[in-house]
């Protein structure tokens, strides 16, 4: 390119001038560098800080507003004379361009987009901005990282590892919270974002890290092995946090991949081998799950004639085999002295015996539950035994000693199976969360028979939801009345069929178009977001939808392959 000469002065003030426009080429040369460290704060923010992924994502747009402007000319014949501003603007609109042309990045964008035209029959508009104002990654993040140079295959490793790094840090933290706080529940490990949405991440991580051992991305030994560690660390506080959504997801990702190494196999002998011992581990943990719930819900024979009739002071027992349902395979209304119960625990707490637990559930039902999770007589003596941490468990509405136990899943199946059984005998959902997400389902699909078409918009679902409950008389307590827990129900219930189907669509199309269902990353990810998003309103909270949005792209667009190929998922 020829540039004009031009006679100018020579007066000191055209100095700064040449030095701020060499500063700001070689800024501009830099800019790549700094969306990648930008990208690295989001990725390692989504597990650790709400506050990081906003500060992330504002560093981030305004960096991809300024790359690549250097390069970009609008006609005239001397680049370093246009404006800061006309190259901006110029740049910006060769984004959007490329934005355009890209239709599996505007498929991916028009799910927010979405959003928006649901705002026009929406009546709740404050809560319609806060959803449009939490699910702003949806957009941002898809057009900033589609219409911006790909990293590097190396860059893109390195980036994964620091997510994988924050992850882990995550659950040091988590630990120390278990050793130094009171924790009633392991839900309270995690303490940046919900324990699901960090069950997800983790296991994306386990994944991420079993790719690099496979594929020998590392090779140093130290290396190696803080990545063998790391997995297994990783799987155990799975356990720990006692997410079955997680545990659930990576069990069936384990399978997935492990049928995919049968067939990959050439040896027919090996197929069968290997076969034979999947089925030989499938089938113990199937009948491990089965014992649990027959010898929780079974109890033996009972002669009513054979019970004890009065307590230790001589009030008079009830057994009721009907009213408290069965736990830990034994009837819980057995042995139960009212008058003894209400009078020494209204002696040790400030909460009614006849009132309500802080969970709003009945303190009395929650008291002789627990009682009967430690084998007692529900009595005087009983409650007397009781330590000042149990009266608080007990208050907190704990209403079996085990939940409190760490490292317990079984537990946690315990209270699975507790719940079905509760809800089956009396219609009641409030003793457990899986059950409370049945009734939620009851009621998306009530909203979904009246809203089929268009849905009820943006804003509305909470309106719908209150509604939804109170017509259909749900025994939901007032504290658990929530929406779907289901991101399918819920964009249904929003935007109706047309919306839905838009919805899956979205999720499909780009990476059919990109080819991506043959990158192992993107498959991991998509599993485990579709997976989740069957019993979570995944995308209704910044770190879920930040957490979508940030991998969904840059799995899309963000990074370069190393092959044309089809990679291995192995």
């Amino acid at each position: 390119m020829q540039f004009q000469s031009e006679k100018i002065s020579k007066p000191q003030i055209n100095m700064p001038e040449k030095g701020l426009n060499r500063n700001l080429i070689t800024w501009h040369n830099d800019i790549s560098s700094w969306m990648y460290y930008a990208l690295i704060l989001l990725a390692v923010s989504i597990p650790l800080s709400e506050f990081g992924m906003s500060i992330s994502q504002f560093l981030l747009l305004g960096l991809w507003v300024f790359e690549g402007a250097d390069k970009r000319n609008s006609g005239s014949s001397d680049i370093k004379q246009q404006s800061l501003v006309w190259r901006v603007l110029v740049n910006l609109g060769c984004k959007f361009r490329m934005l355009f042309n890209n239709p599996a990045a505007m498929v991916v964008v028009s799910f927010y987009l979405l959003h928006l035209v649901g705002i026009i029959y929406t009546s709740d508009l404050n809560y319609a901005l806060k959803d449009l104002r939490i699910k702003l990654p949806l957009i941002s993040i898809p057009v900033i990282l589609a219409t911006s140079a790909p990293l590097s295959l190396k860059r893109f490793h390195k980036l994964m590892l620091f997510f994988v790094f924050a992850v882990f840090s995550g659950t040091m933290v988590s630990m120390y919270v278990l050793f130094t706080r009171h924790v009633a529940d392991p839900r309270e490990l995690s303490i940046f974002i919900s324990h699901i949405r960090f069950s997800l991440t983790i296991c994306f991580s386990v994944f991420i890290l079993m790719y690099f051992l496979v594929k020998k991305i590392y090779t140093n030994k130290a290396a190696v092995y803080a990545m063998i560690a790391g997995v297994m660390w990783l799987l155990l506080f799975l356990l720990i946090l006692e997410s079955i959504t997680g545990i659930l997801i990576t069990v069936i990702l384990g399978i997935i991949f492990l049928f995919y190494y049968i067939f990959s196999l050439k040896s027919l002998a090996l197929k069968i081998i290997v076969s034979l011992l999947l089925m030989a581990s499938i089938i113990p943990a199937y009948q491990y799950l089965d014992k649990i719930v027959i010898e929780y819900s079974t109890p033996a024979p009972l002669n009513i004639a054979d019970l004890d009739r009065y307590t230790e002071f001589g009030a008079p027992y009830l057994h009721d085999t009907s009213t408290y349902g069965i736990e830990n395979g034994e009837y819980v209304g057995l042995y139960i002295s009212m008058v003894e119960l209400r009078h020494e625990w209204n002696l040790r707490s400030n909460l009614d015996f006849d009132g309500k637990d802080l969970k709003d559930q009945e303190l009395k039902h929650t008291l002789i539950r627990y009682l009967h999770s430690k084998g007692q007589r529900k009595n005087a003596l009983a409650v007397r035994s009781l330590s000042n941490k149990e009266i608080r468990h007990i208050e907190n509405g704990i209403a079996n000693a085990r939940y409190v136990e760490h490292f317990n899943l079984t537990s946690r199946f315990e209270q699975m199976a507790m719940g079905y059984h509760n809800y089956i005998r009396s219609g009641d959902p409030n003793a457990s969360s899986m059950m409370q997400r049945v009734e939620y389902w009851k009621a998306s699909a009530y909203i979904i028979k009246h809203n089929l078409l268009t849905g009820v918009g943006t804003g509305d679902l909470d309106y719908a939801f209150n509604n939804a409950y109170t017509e259909l008389d749900s025994k939901l307590h007032e504290s658990f009345r929530k929406r779907s827990h289901n991101q399918f129900l819920a964009v249904f219930i929003a935007f109706g069929i047309f919306g839905f189907l838009w919805f899956i669509f979205t999720l499909v199309y780009p990476g059919l178009k990109i080819g991506k269902f043959t990158d192992y990353f993107y498959i991991v990810f998509f599993i485990i977001i579709i997976m989740s998003m069957l019993t979570e309103d995944t995308l209704e909270t910044q770190a879920g939808a930040t957490f979508f949005a940030f991998f969904n792209a840059l799995l899309l667009f963000g990074h370069k392959r190393n092959t044309d190929k089809a990679e291995d998922p192995g």
